[in-house]
């Protein structure tokens, strides 16, 4: 007998009930209009499943006698760091380059946290494809060796795939299967056209050249995997003929987190499924688990255990130490996940993962510093610290949770809530939730899932980590054997363009079949007589992601409201192909700012051209940056807000270049970044250096006070004063301490004597700055608002843009 999930219009839900109609089982075979039988045969069908921390490549064959599709993942030779040989389906995505010899796979990864990122060891590299950040590992030991380079991640891709193709020629040859190999590989449905296009130029440069349509989302290869393992079950897929289920794929693996909705019917030609939305590029993985747990829980205790903390050292270092620590952290939030998983009753979680059990791990660690070798063999993590952790990661907030002196942490929710928000249907309209990648196996993920989605089923494949690749394999063999692709792609996020007065326009909705028939935008024009250059700024999801941006030049210009024409089309790799004209001129897409996958204020996107040039500068100073390239870009940090990456990259000046840094300016970065402990370890080093600097002390008094040192903050402050009684910062500091110790009557003789003396200074526009903005709070404080609004109209934060020239954008009609 077999039974499959029904929809029951009486109760509203789905249930178990015998299959007794075998049209509306969901197959291979019934997705197809034509037969399979028509497939090529001659050829190998493979399927890579190109993943972030981990890569899986399966063979797909079909038995024309059975009729029947079979899948396996291949198992991969791999060289170990001592010089074993290792086999497994699973490639951890890693190259090292390790005793003049370049390993890729598990001996790399048993590398990846002894060497160092960037210099001798690479991974993570696929999701920093399809940035243009010049020579991003500018330490890279790889330059020249037989001919390979690794300066930047897509040339990662490019030698990851090269070893790769050995591998696949290799196993096709001890196994007796055609040379003539069909690739397909999976990415994440929210890759963009400029990460699509590297993934590409690396595959073709290594002769594995693909079908136009061979690179698959991974939910769709997922979804196809899945139907394919479950028709064959005693729980097939089943569909009614009336009513149009809905699926959302939840792939979370080792750094994305990729949301697809696909609905699966039946029409005249059979049963269908098509994808209906697609969620927002997100970085999340277990990788961001591992790094909250490391600088949460491991850092401080291997730190505490060596005698330091972490103040001890500098930020870079402080990140290398930490980076030693990411392995224990993944093997322990494993070992933790599987015993909790295994006492997991319909996905609820068994109550003592709130316990502080420990659960420990012999690893010997060792790490050279600049303040000796630390080391540590025995490590643990309690049941409860696990449990706090992954409530991070699986709260319902469209917020990422930031924590001062960390990389943000994404969570599950926030693309999950874009695909749905894009599918135009409520979370209650979905039928089934189908989990995939090796972090979706988590107990805390699955548990949450299944609270947010009270009535959907919530399908686990046996193997979440080979699923995709296995589809990817499906895929291959259909798209390549017979030219069928069985689910139709989408655009994730609506084409847009910037007109006149800086509106979007819409030119492409999001949902758009892939690929897209060409369409033509003929209601813009020019807006001035004499337009030498028209701007069209092309843009993904917002126009605060820019694309590329199309220009048409002609001498001696366009005439008003002359008729602009622009055509699109998107091909089936995701390339955009923009085409624009007006009166025979025209130009083709030029992409001028390749950063598609994130929302960027303009001072964002100097801080990416100013980390460009830093790279590019590196490299040909031999690995170190320039002292003018670190200032330009801690500016460009500063002008962005991120006073924590302003300071770090002082801190890095004042490393390599010792004389060029004012010590007082480093405190008041990691000051204005909430990291206190830095900011008095700089202002002492410069009083050290100018024991009667009044600013200094005066700062090193305010950042004791706010660390609740009033002793010292008192001693600073008045100190400072002494030294410097025209200094009218210092008095506002010294009242707001005054305040603190209960001494209000003072702290309001202070301020009002700072008030005196920073109008002066202000009437002969003699105050900076930071002056002006202490200045402008405490004339609003005492309420001097005719004094607070003249400050704030003379004042202005913006900065232009600089992509594009706003006189030069054509104009809607």
């Amino acid at each position: 007998m077999k039974v499959g999930y029904r929809y029951n219009e009486a109760t509203g839900d789905f249930e178990l009930v015998e299959i007794t109609d075998a049209s509306n089982i969901l197959s291979i075979n019934s997705m197809l209009a034509s037969s399979i039988n028509d497939i090529r045969e001659g050829q190998t069908y493979v399927g890579i499943d190109f993943g972030t921390s981990t890569t899986v490549v399966s063979i797909a064959t079909y038995n024309k006698s059975s009729k029947t599709i079979s899948v396996e993942p291949m198992r991969l030779d791999q060289l170990l760091e001592d010089g074993t040989r290792y086999q497994s389906e699973k490639l951890p995505t890693v190259i090292a380059w390790y005793k003049d010899t370049f390993l890729v796979g598990e001996g790399a990864s048993n590398l990846k946290y002894k060497l160092r990122k960037g210099e001798n060891i690479w991974y993570s590299f696929k999701m920093e494809i399809g940035e243009d950040l010049g020579a991003k590992y500018f330490n890279s030991a790889v330059k020249n060796v037989n001919g390979i380079s690794i300066i930047n991640p897509k040339d990662c891709v490019k030698v990851f795939f090269m070893y790769l193709k050995i591998l696949i020629t290799r196993h096709c040859q001890n196994h007796n299967l055609s040379q003539n190999i069909n690739y397909a590989v999976s990415i994440p449905a929210s890759f963009e056209a400029n990460q699509r296009k590297d993934l590409m130029e690396a595959l073709e440069t290594n002769g594995m050249t693909l079908n136009k349509q061979s690179l698959i989302d991974e939910p769709n290869a997922a979804f196809i995997s899945y139907v394919h393992e479950s028709q064959t079950s005693e729980k097939p897929l089943a569909i009614k003929s009336d009513y149009n289920s809905k699926v959302l794929v939840f792939d979370f693996g080792g750094g994305t987190c990729d949301i697809s909705v696909l609905e699966i019917g039946k029409s005249v030609s059979g049963l269908y499924s098509k994808n209906i939305a697609i969620s927002k590029f997100t970085k999340l993985g277990g990788d961001d688990v591992d790094r909250y747990i490391t600088y949460h829980y491991l850092l401080p205790r291997f730190l505490s255990k060596n005698g330091k903390n972490q103040e001890d050292f500098i930020t870079n270092e402080r990140k290398f130490i930490a980076s030693q620590l990411y392995k224990v952290s993944e093997k322990l939030k494993i070992l933790i996940s599987k015993a909790l998983a295994v006492r997991m009753n319909d996905f609820v979680m068994p109550s003592d993962k709130n316990s502080t059990t420990k659960v420990s791990l012999t690893i010997p660690i060792e790490v050279r510093t600049s303040k000796g070798i630390l080391s540590q063999s025995d490590f643990y993590l309690t049941y409860k610290e696990l449990t706090d952790t992954m409530s991070i990661f699986t709260k319902n907030s469209k917020r990422a949770t930031s924590i001062e002196g960390e990389e943000e942490y994404n969570n599950i929710f926030m693309p999950v809530d874009s695909a749905i928000e894009k599918s135009n249907i409520d979370t209650d309209e979905l039928d089934y939730i189908l989990l995939i990648g090796g972090s979706a196996q988590s107990p805390y993920i699955q548990e949450a899932l299944n609270k947010h989605f009270t009535n959907s089923t919530i399908l686990v494949p046996q193997d979440l980590q080979t699923h995709v690749s296995q589809g990817a394999a499906i895929h291959s063999l259909l798209m390549n054997g017979m030219n069928k692709c069985i689910i139709q792609p989408i655009t994730s996020e609506p084409i847009l363009v910037i007109t006149r007065g800086g509106m979007g326009k819409m030119v492409m909705p999001a949902g758009t079949p892939i690929p897209s028939d060409t369409i033509t935008i003929d209601d813009l024009a020019t807006s001035r007589d004499g337009q030498s250059v028209i701007e069209i700024p092309v843009c993904v999801g917002n126009t605060n992601k820019m694309l590329c941006n199309l220009k048409i030049t002609k001498s001696g210009g366009f005439p008003k409201d002359a008729k602009v024409t622009l055509t699109l089309e998107i091909n089936a790799d995701k390339l955009l192909q923009v085409h624009a004209s007006c009166m025979g001129v025209s130009c083709m897409t030029e992409p001028q700012n390749p950063f598609a996958n994130k929302e960027l204020s303009s001072e964002e996107r100097m801080v990416l051209a100013a980390e460009r040039q830093s790279n590019i500068e590196a490299e040909q100073n031999g690995g170190k940056p320039s002292k003018q390239s670190l200032e330009d870009l801690r500016e460009a940090y500063k002008n962005a807000g991120n006073d924590f990456k302003a300071a770090e990259t002082y801190e890095l000046q004042y490393t390599l270049y010792p004389d060029s840094c004012n010590l007082n300016n480093l405190g008041v970065l990691y000051h204005n970044a909430g990291v206190y402990s830095k900011a008095v370890e700089f202002f002492e080093l410069a009083i050290k250096k100018s024991p009667r600097s009044h600013v200094t002390l005066s700062n090193l008094g305010h950042t004791s006070m706010l660390m609740g040192n009033y002793q010292k903050a008192e001693e600073c402050l008045k100190k400072a004063y002494e030294i410097a009684p025209y200094y009218g910062i210092t008095l506002i500091k010294l009242a707001e301490l005054e305040e603190r110790q209960g001494k209000r009557t003072d702290a309001k003789q202070h301020k009002e004597e700072a008030y005196d003396i920073l109008k002066k200074q202000w009437e002969k526009n003699t105050l900076d700055k930071v002056e002006l903005g202490w200045f402008s709070s405490l004339a609003s404080e005492l309420g001097h608002r005719d004094v607070y609004q003249q400050i704030k109209s003379s004042t202005s934060n913006s900065h232009a843009d600089g992509l594009y020239n706003n006189d030069n954008l054509a104009k809607s009609i």
